[in-house]
């Protein structure tokens, strides 16, 4: 009942005895809001364009290792004496693989053990948008080596 009293004994509507206390309030909100929704803005272009970024550099890694993996199947159906060096020197990349890595390179490696088997690494590398190397895929197998029998 109080506060009817003093609005009728002042005769201001309650609003406006209100924003008296609060003059500039609604303004400082406004600025603040302003500036976190600028913050929040240039934030997101930049964190958009970095997962976008992660995201082919995944790809890319993802696109060497099955290239790997099919080029180790295609030698692994080979009988032994067929792998030769020259054979691994003759590999290449598929079109798919290299128009998802434009500048990859495949190198292929072969080294005889004393066991009888021989152990062959193919590697994939290739240069990132930024113009540095990136650190190779590398996959390697072993495989019997071939009798000298069957290599003549």
């Amino acid at each position: 009942m109080r506060h009817s009293l003093n609005n009728q004994y002042r005769k201001l509507p309650a609003s406006s005895r209100l924003s008296d206390r609060r003059s500039g309030a609604l303004m400082v909100e406004l600025v603040v809001g302003a500036v976190l929704l600028g913050i929040f803005l240039s934030s997101v272009g930049p964190m958009f364009r970095w997962i976008r970024d992660a995201r082919l550099a995944s790809d890319r890694h993802l696109f060497a290792m099955q290239e790997l993996g099919t080029q180790m199947e295609h030698l692994a159906a080979l009988p032994p004496s067929q792998i030769t060096d020259e054979r691994l020197q003759s590999l290449s990349i598929t079109d798919s693989t290299r128009t998802m890595i434009p500048e990859a390179n495949l190198t292929a490696a072969r080294q005889p053990n004393e066991d009888g088997m021989q152990r062959i690494t193919l590697a994939i590398s290739w240069v990132n948008d930024a113009g540095m190397n990136v650190e190779p895929k590398r996959l390697t197998a072993w495989f019997p080596a071939a009798s000298k029998g069957a290599a003549e």
